[in-house]
């Protein structure tokens, strides 16, 4: 996530080179083409490139919307696990018949369902976090199975039954507990509709097919106005054009370890140092801060 109110022009540029490179190409070739075509029509031209490009950015608004849309609800989502596992936390503290081994055993472990789902959404493998949080054996174990968030949760809730089969555990802070399980289960089912959905493909290329002929049209519709003046106002017009659609296009996939990601790891670390103050613990690893020109990861 940026965080910063500073935009890196240098970096907007690196990722949008390509489509820089081609509009400047049609705007150098259709400068050049202004004497071998009718000035009549390229006028003409002009009045239909104005209603591509308005149908253009209605199409771009659109799709923008819709992926901030997609942007926060990802962050509410993660949002909502940070204050439920303090929820959970809070509850394990009042187990007065468990011991401390036991509590410190299901706070670690929820504290490595937020590394874990973090790692599980950006498709990379466990790291250090868990294996800390969770020992070797645990941690092994739940890289066997095919979705080791969902693993982690089902570990927690076959210590909760134990408690209540040995009488460590009343029924009503079983169903409590049982309770932020499944909502940690649905943050999860909600990350991988998030991830595993994404927009609509046919939408997708409909707008870049049409955002190319736009680039393609607007120098040559310009030059019959402006003449050799169209090469900077083409730059500048199709350069504000393709900077919006790269905006939609980041910002519609939250978990793709990228600058514009929900900041994940800084949650999941604190989930992590929130749970283990709870504990008494010192010697906490240190917060997720801003890195380079603002971004949070």
């Amino acid at each position: 996530m940026i965080v910063t109110n500073r935009i890196s022009l240098r970096k907007l540029v690196g990722f949008t080179w390509p489509q820089l490179l081609i509009l400047l190409v049609f705007t150098v070739l259709a400068c050049s083409a202004i004497r071998l075509v009718p000035q009549e029509l390229l006028k003409a031209l002009s009045f239909a490139t104005g209603f591509l490009g308005t149908a253009l950015a209605f199409l771009i608004g659109f799709r923008n919307n819709t992926a901030y849309g997609r942007w926060w609800e990802a962050h509410k989502i993660w949002s909502a696990l940070k204050y439920e596992t303090r929820n959970f936390g809070l509850l394990v503290q009042s187990l007065s018949q468990a011991d401390v081994t036991i509590q410190r055993q299901l706070l670690h472990r929820q504290a490595a369902f937020a590394w874990r789902l973090n790692r599980f959404l950006r498709r990379l493998p466990a790291g250090a976090e868990e294996a800390s949080l969770l020992g070797k054996d645990e941690a092994a174990q739940i890289e066997t199975r095919r979705n080791p968030p969902l693993a982690i949760l089902d570990l927690q809730n076959q210590t909760l039954r134990q408690l209540a089969a040995d009488g460590r555990l009343d029924s009503y802070r079983l169903v409590q507990l049982t309770e932020r399980l499944t909502r940690f289960n649905e943050a999860l089912g909600s990350c991988e509709r998030l991830k595993k959905t994404p927009f609509p493909m046919q939408y997708t290329w409909f707008m870049r097919y049409t955002l190319v002929v736009f680039l393609f049209l607007l120098p040559i519709s310009l030059a019959g106005h402006l003449g050799y003046w169209s090469l900077p106002f083409s730059l500048i017009i199709g350069c504000a054009y393709i900077m919006l659609e790269y905006v939609g296009r980041y910002i519609e996939t939250p978990f793709e370890n990228q600058v514009n990601d929900v900041p994940m790891d800084y949650i999941s670390r604190t989930v992590e140092n929130d749970l283990r103050e709870m504990l008494g613990e010192t010697g906490l690893p240190p917060a997720i801060k801003p890195q380079g020109l603002g971004y949070l990861y």
